[in-house]
């Protein structure tokens, strides 16, 4: 659920969810609070607690939760949204608002890729992801929060065009390695340009995927040295054992574990990142569309079917992982954990 944006409305919204059965903070150090009662304010939550505790009074909004479990909304670290809740990929209405219905309440553009005639020069794909910025940030399917406007990175551009598209509004870039430039030495210029006006940035692991993609190997995601490994276990085509577990080991960048990807190559990274003490650095997305389809229960089959061969990692992955998006500072903005000023983006399940 998530509450109506406080800027449309002249009247403070006050909500209370009372008689929780079990609330998950979405921290990994503490994934269970001692609380039933969660208040809000204009969509931002002022006080977590036991009932008798807590002021419920002057409520807009009341919900009664029934003894159901209240969560954090999951977050899609890798989707590739196009024009609203539209996919070329399998010509799909309404994708996005599916995923809402799997738990997912924010989602993450790893790059608007698959847009009919998607522009390559400079200036078109500046244009193209200022207007996704823009569109996005005007419109949520379903109320579900996307992070659009990512640029993929081609040659000819330059430290302004990143400057510029900074003071456009644009915050994080598309899968490097989609684009014409390939090798680590270009990449990791334009990362640091990027870094250096706060623009984040992920690089496309492992084999070829869409037209024009071309196999981005180890040695490739560390010169680049982008903030996300993208899709560390393939997207679909994941890169040998030794080396996920050489990145896992040189690289103190996040690890993306995606949906539509190989499933033993999660399950090597995820162990890897355990053996390390950081499995703070694993992320997960579905990567989707794709040509395999859209994924509404994607980041849930991520908690689940791995799991099963994890033992105490899925324990620890599922009590916190609708907040595992979240680290070393990556995506501050989608921060969605039960805390006090953030904002209220929850999901219940008996």
């Amino acid at each position: 659920m998530a509450q109506d944006d406080p800027g449309k409305s002249k009247t403070r919204t006050r909500l209370v969810i009372r008689n929780i059965g079990l609330l998950l903070s979405g921290d990994l150090e503490q994934p269970i609070l001692d609380a039933d009662t969660v208040v809000a304010v204009d969509g931002k939550i002022t006080e977590v607690g036991k009932q008798n505790d807590v002021d419920i009074e002057g409520a807009n909004l009341t919900i009664d939760a029934r003894g159901t479990t209240l969560a954090p909304g999951l977050i899609d670290s890798h989707v590739h949204p196009v024009a609203g809740d539209w996919t070329p990929r399998q010509n799909q209405i309404g994708w996005i608002d599916s995923y809402l219905h799997g738990g997912v309440t924010s989602m993450i553009s790893a790059g608007e890729v698959h847009t009919p005639g998607r522009p390559k020069d400079v200036v078109g794909l500046k244009a193209m992801a200022i207007f996704a910025q823009r569109a996005f940030s005007a419109f949520r399917p379903g109320g579900v929060r996307i992070h659009a406007g990512a640029p993929v990175i081609e040659h000819g551009m330059v430290e302004e065009d990143f400057k510029d598209l900074a003071a456009a509004g644009v915050t994080m870039l598309g899968e490097v390695g989609l684009g014409s430039v390939k090798d680590g030495a270009t990449a990791r210029q334009m990362v640091a340009w990027a870094r250096k006006f706060g623009i984040q940035s992920t690089i496309h692991t492992g084999g070829p995927s869409i037209p024009g993609s071309s196999l981005i190997d180890k040695d490739i995601v560390l010169a680049a040295d982008a903030d996300v490994i993208g899709h560390i276990n393939g997207g679909h085509t994941a890169l040998p054992d030794d080396q996920i577990v050489s990145l896992c080991e040189q690289s103190q960048r996040a690890l993306e574990v995606v949906h539509n990807g190989n499933e033993r190559a999660a399950l090597l990274t995820l162990r890897t990142a355990k053996e390390l003490k950081q499995l703070d650095r694993v992320i997960l997305g579905t990567d989707s569309p794709a040509g395999s389809g859209v994924q509404p229960l994607g980041i849930v089959d991520l908690f689940d079917e791995p799991g099963q061969s994890l033992g105490d990692v899925r324990k620890r992955l599922v009590a916190g992982g609708v907040d595992v998006l979240d680290f070393q500072g990556l995506h501050k903005a989608l921060r969605l954990s039960v805390v006090i000023g953030l904002p209220t983006a929850l999901i219940s399940a008996r």
